[in-house]
């Protein structure tokens, strides 16, 4: 395997190529990098023209939806920014320190305070202050997720789950594996209850279908009929939210 790394002034994040052992090309949205994932067998000018094709549908996605603006924040962006997680307002504070590291103190109020070196770079300032809003998020509303998760599956789809986890993801809001394990995107829970919960619901569905036939969408429907307008709501909302 062999991986390579490069920017280009056309997309506001870097790209990173993956050349593998596996029998077809991918591309994925992460964090922080643009994803491309190519099989070894490939010629030289079928890679180039896959990352071709990949790199358009990257930039148009980036574009059409607003991936990675969050990239393009500044420092003054955050300060006393007011930021809603899961129903609860924190006001984020930032303090800027000579030395130490970088990190974020939260007391039980609703003040995050983020104590920044003021040597680094600010955009490297940015990632820290979004990394732990991330960390902070994926920790401490954890344990609600799950508990809201539980609840809709006890009360309406009565199946096992292997595991609940939330993760920082740019390209889904959710899956469910075949081990049965769902993940929820952190973003989810910048979002109102209501298009938590669709999202939930619509990965609890999985675990009867794992598909989205019609069967799968009337698992949806029963237990949230007016599933439609949620769906719609993260659809023309969604990607513009974001820590």
């Amino acid at each position: 395997m062999s991986v390579s790394l490069y920017n280009t002034d056309s997309l506001p994040v870097p790209v990173k190529i993956i050349v593998e052992s596996r029998r077809s090309s991918r591309v994925s949205l992460g964090k922080q990098e643009i994803i491309v994932r190519l099989p070894k067998h490939f010629s030289v000018a079928d890679k180039e023209k896959t990352l071709k094709q990949f790199l358009g549908w990257a930039k148009k996605q980036i574009q059409e939806k607003d991936y990675y603006k969050s990239a393009l924040h500044s420092t003054d962006y955050y300060k006393d920014r007011i930021l809603k997680i899961y129903n609860t307002e924190f006001k984020i504070e930032i303090e800027y320190i000579v030395e130490g590291k970088c990190r974020l103190s939260y007391r039980g109020d609703n003040s995050l305070k983020i104590y920044l070196l003021q040597s680094l770079p600010e955009k490297k300032q940015v990632q820290e202050i979004q990394r732990f809003l991330l960390r902070f998020t994926e920790k401490y509303f954890l344990p609600e997720v799950q508990k809201r998760t539980l609840y809709w599956n006890d009360n309406h789809f009565k199946e096992k789950i292997g595991k609940v986890v939330l993760k920082h993801t740019i390209s889904c809001w959710g899956s469910c594996t075949i081990e049965r394990r769902v993940m929820l995107s952190t973003k989810l829970l910048l979002m109102p209850q209501e298009v938590i919960d669709y999202v939930i619901i619509h990965e609890l569905a999985h675990l009867k279908e794992m598909n989205h036939s019609p069967k799968f969408w009337k698992h949806v429907e029963d237990v949230m009929p007016d599933y439609k307008v949620h769906r719609k709501w993260l659809q023309q909302h969604g990607n513009k939210i974001d820590f």
